[in-house]
């Protein structure tokens, strides 16, 4: 512990003189007008009502409901020290509390720092624990960035998106969104270099190497919080093409990820007013670790994924987005299998096939109204999940919903534990409301 706060405090040292360098009072706007150095930030508090239905082993006896909040300060500093080179630095403190034994149903918020993948720096402070309170300090970003006169290069911790699909990006590998997560207005960062190569207005090429460690079973980092360290099937590199031909964005990517290798392709048009978007990446497994008894084969397995969308904006403000998923590593005959690769970050989804809609439409001009349908073909479940939008004012709003999950509910299968009868089924129903501020 004491190694982790003293790498922490010297790594917000270092932020801080780096920010510092060369930002005399006469250099805190560039000779063009633009700001050199912006301090920002965001403070955000989430409440929610767990629903929990009648399952002992999820929920525990005689216990109907549960609750959640979470409450997050985010500052933000970017600089740029002369022409050529700039840096970020985003630092989160989170108050956590949570009533019941585990987080069933919770996976829409995804907002704690946890044991992540593609990290090999393991910086966060975790100055609160508890059985059901937690707090934390850690850094979602921290990077330098060099513009050379042929490519730009980034170093540290860094956000990267691969992909323009809505509920599923196969091809976004470094910690996507949950299909599930209402709230995407911020993305963590991995322990990368990064170098983009521009060949044009609309093409390029990518290079991207990350060190991380590997998971077990139960999300730890194997071998131990230690305050640094990276493994190969921890690690990933990746190389990427993208261009434009004849109004059609296409990209193409390859190299190994967590514990294999990916090779994909997507591809974003438009076809009569609609928004058309496809990806696909087929997955080759290397070195899995088993799955935990009483299950045979490994964790991962060699599939592929690939998602259709249709997407359409209308001048009414109404938007309409529309995906479909093949998850090929899903088992729609044995979705308790499903799970444990589920949990182990071996599957996006416990079912085969899946579809997603989601419906937005400003209701006022401070008032949005929007509602996202998630359904398993495979096992018939689905989740309905509605929320609005308030806009208080310039830099603040207020986000209330619901989420809806409808199927099959577990049941015991001694002596083995639960046996999973649907996806969406699994999760209770919870209400949530979310303040955001910005300053």
């Amino acid at each position: 512990m004491r190694i982790r706060k003293a790498v922490f405090f010297w790594v917000l040292s270092l932020a801080a003189r780096l920010l510092v360098f060369g930002l005399e009072p006469a250099s805190i706007r560039a000779d063009g007008g633009e700001e050199a150095f912006k301090l920002n930030g965001s403070l955000r508090t989430i409440g929610a009502l767990v629903d929990n239905y009648d399952y002992e082993p999820f929920f525990g006896r005689d216990n109907p409901t549960d609750e959640y909040s979470q409450t997050l300060l985010r500052l933000t500093a970017e600089g740029r020290f002369g022409e050529r080179l700039s840096g970020q630095v985003h630092l989160v403190q989170s108050y956590t509390y949570f009533s019941g034994e585990s987080g069933s149903g919770l996976g829409s918020f995804n907002l704690t720092s946890g044991a992540v993948r593609y990290r090999a720096l393991d910086e966060a402070w975790d100055w609160l624990t508890d059985r059901q309170t937690s707090a934390g300090l850690w850094l979602d970003r921290f990077n330098l960035k060099i513009a050379l006169p042929k490519a730009d290069i980034t170093l540290g911790r860094q956000a990267i998106t691969l992909g323009k699909a809505w509920f599923w990006n196969p091809l976004d590998v470094y910690l996507p969104f949950d299909p599930r997560q209402f709230d995407r207005d911020y993305k963590a960062g991995v322990d990368a270099l990064r170098v983009d190569f521009p060949l044009g207005p609309f093409s390029g090429f990518t290079l991207i190497g990350v060190l991380g460690r590997e998971l077990d079973l139960s999300g730890s980092y194997q071998g131990g919080n230690e305050v640094w360290r990276a493994s190969r099937a921890g690690s990933s590199w990746l190389a990427r093409y993208f261009t434009n031909l004849s109004g059609w964005d296409l990209a193409v990517q390859g190299g190994m990820i967590y514990h294999g290798y990916q090779l994909g392709g997507g591809l974003v048009g438009e076809i009569a007013g609609w928004q058309v978007r496809a990806e696909a990446a087929y997955f080759w497994a290397e070195d899995s670790p088993r799955l935990p008894v009483p299950f045979e084969g490994d964790l991962f397995e060699d599939h592929l994924t690939g998602v259709l969308g249709l997407g359409r904006y209308f001048s009414s403000s109404l938007d309409l987005e529309f995906e479909y998923l093949f998850n090929g590593g899903g088992d729609a005959e044995d979705l308790t299998r499903s799970l444990a690769r589920y949990q182990g970050g071996g599957l996006m989804h416990l079912g085969r096939h899946l579809v997603g809609l989601t419906v937005s439409y400003d209701l006022l001009p401070i008032l949005i109204g929007r509602a996202a349908w998630m359904q398993s073909l495979s096992d018939g479940s689905f989740q309905f999940q509605p929320t609005l939008t308030y806009s208080l004012s310039d830099n603040s709003e207020l986000i209330a919903g619901t989420a809806f999950h409808r199927g099959a509910r577990p049941e015991s299968r001694p002596p083995w534990g639960p046996e999973i009868k649907s996806e969406f089924g699994t999760y209770p129903d919870y209400y949530f409301a979310e303040f955001k501020i910005y300053f």
